[in-house]
């Protein structure tokens, strides 16, 4: 097939070019023109003409060039060049090219310059760097594409130079080529280290603050959204990669604390891994966000495609787990029936034109309460002699309440959890609490008088010492510090993924109203544990776990179903964690060779943790929002057996959905959990064909998991439980 440009012959002042697109299996004729008709915008950037088209179509992926389309495209060369031998012309691949596949073409055409999609992308990059950095990150990248290709560049000659003993007639000079290039890549990597250190501190000086990243397509509108948003007068133009470099603004107007917004460089289908890995530090910015603004063309009849191609790269960049939204742009130029759709197919996405104020408004607002929903209330009280600390922490946080003491200043804030633990370091107040009443004297000062229930601590969870209290007016409250130090951070993301769920479940969840590092307390829930920790060992209260009634079971389902209803991507834009079912089962091989020598498993039971691992068939092709450690102390029961609260929310994150069905089948056995599974569904739970299956497994390997822990808190006792789950398994295994 053969398709004549559409730019007007009469200018000869461009070089020209034949282009040969590839349509291999699975590709349709639609996607295969609108990549042509990218790469023809491209080479227009470059002041390359495109007189003519020609589309290889490929019946397997077997991407080589055979000797017929050889022939074919030379005989098209000498019609294309006609008489016209002086005019530059080039062939361009809309493909990646091997040194092999380009060394046959460079044969089959000779005189014809051969370049493929890769080299089109870089030297548009070369043409818009505009800094020192993204210039010398452009050159590393362009070497290090040529690098593999300079053994198939036949005009270096055969060899020359020194050395080479033993008959040896030295180096040639293809070697010694491939020598100064990789020094001169060394020498630019030094370089751009050395410049990257300054951007390195200034990002670390934003740590602190809220940060948002503009991220998409090329010639999406993040530059015209970050203009919006932040008020700069930075680049605007209607080209591809008119970005480079990343800019940092703050969101105009500003809020307390500061929200920043960057813009980063743009993705491109097939954008070549060198200027991926080159733009590293660049793309840092996407990486370390707490947000990401993925901007898409909406009226680009290619956006599905954009937007896939801008996730995958944001997955081959580390960022594939940072909380994201999409933002559909553009959207004057789409009509009434294309919004509709757009809206049914991506509901959580926002749909904004870049140039309407009431839409930025719109943007700006979701911008600050996600923002909002991520950040958490602390008391820190600040020496008079730390005036510079005072300063910082206005300027990072918003000061809800100020007083004065003796000693300083103490604040009510509301700020990131990395920033308020880095303060805390700072101020050194966070102390051991020892006891019920130096634990009561911290709460008030959080404004909260409560009076002891029980002189002594319960201990029985392995987080927290937890003292049971009432107020003045008689309301009973559960006050906790934790153990650890390492605890307190793990409160924050808990603290996140209530305010999350507590709407959204048909059960009770706590009501934090004190969250600090050493001290949560909340309004106790009403109802039974399920499971109650004695002396003498677990004893059940009003639950039958060899008969569970179908009150529980039902109310249980339910829970469940809504829990996992609440969108993924709602909950990272939250800030709960989230682990791809890839990450799972790679974290679960490394824990099992981490804990091999402690648990000592037989081989049998080896092989079946990595039988499970392996098999696709059992894991599920989703990802929900998880309680993660919902066995039945957690579980608070009415006097009819139902469930009426959930506690301890502190492992919840966004993860393989069978984990709270793998501790509800160790704990209530396979029949129970078919029961639980069906009443799932029913719920509107979403379920797979192995389910039952998978969560069984996931049980057998939760030794693993308790070991692990064990071993990272030097508890002997719960190391020594992880041993008797493991014979357990064993039993069963062996059977």
């Amino acid at each position: 097939m053969t398709r004549h440009s559409r730019h007007s012959s009469t200018v000869r002042s461009m070089p020209r070019a034949l282009v040969l697109g590839r349509q291999f299996p699975g590709d349709t004729e639609a996607s295969v023109q609108a990549a042509l008709d990218e790469l023809e915008n491209l080479l227009a950037q470059l002041e390359i003409r495109v007189v003519a088209t020609l589309i290889q179509r490929h019946r397997s992926t077997d991407a080589t060039i055979g000797e017929g389309k050889l022939a074919e495209l030379a005989a098209r060369v000498a019609e294309v060049r006609g008489d016209s031998q002086e005019e530059e012309l080039l062939l361009v691949v809309d493909d990646a090219l091997s040194p092999v596949q380009l060394r046959a073409l460079e044969d089959a055409l000779a005189g014809v310059e051969v370049i493929d999609r890769a080299s089109v992308i870089l030297r548009i990059f070369e043409r818009h760097a505009r800094t020192r950095v993204a210039r010398l990150e452009v050159e590393i990248a362009a070497l290090t594409h040529a690098l593999p290709r300079v053994r198939e560049d036949r005009s270096l000659g055969g060899r020359e130079g020194g050395g080479g003993g033993r008959g040896e007639r030295g180096h040639s000079n293809v070697t010694l080529k491939k020598q100064e290039l990789r020094e001169r890549i060394a020498g630019l990597r030094r370089e751009v280290a050395g410049l990257r250190a300054a951007e390195e501190t200034q990002r670390a000086r934003r740590k602190d603050l809220p940060r948002a990243a503009l991220v998409g397509y090329t010639n999406a509108g993040k530059s015209s959204l970050m203009r919006a948003l932040t008020g700069s007068e930075v680049l605007v133009e209607d080209r591809l990669f008119a970005t480079l470099d990343t800019t940092v603004r703050a969101l105009s107007p500003e809020t307390a604390p500061r929200i920043l917004v960057s813009d980063t460089v743009g993705f491109i289908r097939e954008l070549p891994h060198e200027l991926v890995a080159s733009f590293h530090a660049t793309l840092a910015e996407a990486r370390d966000a707490g947000l990401l603004l993925v901007v898409v063309d909406a009226s680009d009849p290619q956006w599905r495609t954009h937007l896939a191609v801008t996730r995958e790269a944001l997955a081959t960049i580390g960022a594939a787990a940072v909380p994201s939204l999409v933002l559909f742009n553009k959207m004057d130029r789409v009509d009434a029936a294309t919004r509709a759709a757009l809206a049914e197919e991506l509901p959580d996405a926002l749909q904004i034109c870049a140039y309407a104020p009431a839409d930025v408004a719109r943007l700006r607002t979701a911008l600050i309460e996600a923002f909002d929903a991520s950040q958490v209330d602390d008391v820190l009280e600040v020496p008079f002699t730390e005036g510079h600390l005072l300063g910082e922490i206005r300027a990072h946080a918003r000061v809800l309440a100020e007083e004065y003491t003796e000693l300083g200043a103490l604040l009510r804030v509301r700020a990131l959890p990395a920033a308020l633990e880095r303060w805390r370091g700072l101020l050194s107040t966070v102390r051991p609490i020892t006891s019920p009443a130096e634990l009561l004297a911290v709460v008030r000062r959080h404004g909260l008088e409560l009076q002891v229930e029980v002189a002594d601590f319960d201990r029985a969870g392995l987080d927290f010492l937890v003292v049971h209290a009432r107020d003045e007016a008689g309301t009973p409250w559960i006050v906790r510090t934790p153990r650890r130090p390492e605890v307190t951070a793990s409160t924050y993301v808990e603290a996140r993924v209530l305010r999350l769920v507590r709407p959204r479940l048909p059960v009770a969840a706590p009501d934090w109203r004190v969250h600090a590092p050493d001290v949560i307390a909340y309004p106790r829930i009403s109802g039974t544990p399920a499971v109650t920790v004695t002396p003498e060992g677990p004893r059940w209260n009003i639950l039958d776990p060899a008969a569970p009634s179908e009150a529980f079971l039902e109310s249980f389902a339910r829970t469940l179903a809504a829990l996992q209803s609440i969108a993924p991507e709602a909950a990272s834009r939250a800030g709960v964690p989230t682990t791809t079912i890839a990450e799972v089962r790679a974290a679960l091989s490394r824990s099992m060779n981490a804990t091999r020598e402690a648990l000592q498993p037989s081989e049998a039971v080896w092989e079946r943790w990595q039988r499970w691992l392996a098999d696709d068939s059992m894991w599920p092709q989703h990802l929900a929002l998880v309680h993660g450690d919902l066995h039945p102390g957690h579980m608070l029961l009415g006097t009819d057996g139902r469930v009426v609260g959930i506690l301890d929310w502190t492992e919840a994150r966004v993860t393989d959905p069978s984990v709270d069905l793998a501790m509800f089948y160790g704990c209530f056995g396979r029949p129970a959990l078919e029961r639980l599974v069906e009443r799932f569904a029913r719920a509107g739970g979403a379920t797979w064909p192995r389910l039952t299956d998978h969560a069984a497994e996931r049980w057998a390997a939760f030794p693993v998991l308790v070991a692990e822990w064990a071993l990272r808190t030097d508890n002997a006792a719960v190391l020594e439980h992880a041993r008797g789950q493991l014979a357990a398994v064993t039993a069963e295994t062996a059977t």
